[in-house]
C-alpha cells in the first residue's frame, strides 16, 4: 500500500485581517495603495464582472500580499495619463 506524500507547495490561506496585521510597511500606507489599485483593476476587462466589494477585496489582497507596490501604481497611472500617485509615509 503506497503512502500519500504531503503537498509541500501549498501555502496556507491567510485571512485579510492576518495580512493587515503582518503588513511590513504600515497599515496606513496600504489604504491609499489599495484605493488606487481598485481604480486600475476596475478598468481591466477581466474584472468587469466583479462587484465593488470583490474589487476592493482583490485590491487589498494584492497590496497586502506584496503583488502591487508604489512603482506598479505609478506605471499604471502613467499609462492612463493620470497624475502619478505620491507615496504616503
Amino acid at each position: 500500500m503506497a503512502k500519500k506524500e504531503p503537498v509541500k507547495d501549498a501555502q496556507p490561506y491567510k485571512t485579510t485581517e492576518e495580512m493587515i496585521l503582518n503588513f511590513p510597511r504600515g497599515t496606513y500606507s496600504a489604504i491609499p495603495m489599495a484605493a488606487l489599485w481598485v481604480k486600475e483593476l476596475k478598468k481591466r476587462e477581466e474584472n468587469r464582472h466583479l462587484t465593488p466589494a470583490e474589487l476592493l477585496d482583490l485590491a487589498v489582497r494584492d497590496v497586502l500580499g506584496g503583488k502591487v507596490d508604489w512603482k506598479d501604481l505609478k506605471k499604471a497611472a502613467a499609462a492612463n495619463g493620470d497624475e502619478a500617485p505620491k507615496k504616503a509615509e
